[in-house]
């Protein structure tokens, strides 16, 4: 596998265990449902933790914690998560196998 990885160029995905990070900010969606921290970590690159609303002040870490990213800066993660349809409640939200939108 080696050889593949020298031939297409893809590099092992590094791991941010042990890196410590600084949560520049948190978007919200208009409608409040949905949340994004943008994270900086001590290597240099920035992700973003989403979370979906459940109660209250309540989030739940979407994607069961994973980050998305890498991104350049803070200022591209940003412009990402806005551009998404699920950050501006265009993507279906399925529960328990009932699709909220009615399709």
């Amino acid at each position: 596998m080696t050889w593949f990885k020298r031939l297409f160029g893809l590099k092992a995905k590094r791991s941010l265990e042990g890196l410590t990070y600084e949560a520049t900010s948190t978007l919200y969606s208009k409608d409040g449902r949905r949340s994004a921290e943008v994270r900086k970590f001590s290597n240099g690159e920035t992700y973003l933790l989403e979370g979906e609303w459940v109660e209250g002040t309540t989030f739940k870490d979407r994607h069961g914690g994973r980050l998305v990213g890498p991104f350049a800066s803070a200022d591209h993660a940003e412009q990402f998560i806005v551009a998404t349809p699920w950050f501006n409640g265009a993507e279906p939200q399925v529960d328990a196998g009932v699709d909220r939108n009615g399709s």
